[in-house]
C-alpha cells in the first residue's frame, strides 16, 4: 500500500492574457515519473502538469510538484506508480482551483485523471542533457 508522506510545489507558471468573455478550449498535458529508493521502501513522484488553450489563446498554467511516498514489500511498481499519482492528483486539482480563483477568474476544477496500470513503463529514466533534478 502506497502512502503519501509529503509534497511540495517546485514551480508554478500562470498566464492569463485572454480578453474577458473568451471561451477557452482547455487541454491538459501530464508527465509523471517515479524514482525508487528500494532499500528504504520509499519513492519520489515528480509531476509536471500543464493546462493550456487548444486554440493557442494566451492562457497557461504549468505546475511542477514532487512528493515522497512509502510502500510495502511486495508492492509492484505499476501499482506504486498509479497509487502515488492517485494520491497526489487531488492536491494538484486544488492548487489549480486556488490559482484561478485568486486571479479573478472562475475557479477551474480540472477533471479527475487516472493512470492506466497497463500503460506504466517501469525502467531507468531517460537521460536528458541540461536538466536538473527537481529535488535540488
Amino acid at each position: 500500500m502506497v502512502e503519501l508522506k509529503g509534497y511540495k510545489v517546485n514551480s508554478v507558471t500562470f498566464e492569463n492574457k485572454v480578453k474577458n468573455g473568451t471561451q477557452l478550449k482547455l487541454q491538459n498535458q501530464v508527465k509523471y515519473n517515479v524514482n525508487y529508493i528500494e532499500s528504504e521502501n520509499k519513492c519520489v513522484g515528480i509531476l509536471d502538469f500543464r493546462v493550456s488553450d487548444a486554440d493557442l489563446n494566451p492562457f497557461e498554467i504549468r505546475i511542477e510538484m514532487v512528493a515522497e511516498f512509502t510502500y510495502q514489500n511486495g508492492d509492484e511498481k505499476p501499482d506504486i506508480h498509479t497509487g502515488s499519482f492517485d494520491q497526489l492528483f487531488p492536491f494538484l486539482r486544488q492548487i489549480i482551483n486556488n490559482i484561478t480563483t485568486m486571479s479573478g477568474m472562475p475557479g477551474l476544477l480540472i477533471p479527475i485523471m487516472r493512470l492506466n496500470r497497463d500503460s506504466v513503463s517501469v525502467g531507468k529514466p531517460k537521460e536528458e542533457d541540461g536538466e536538473n533534478s527537481p529535488l535540488n
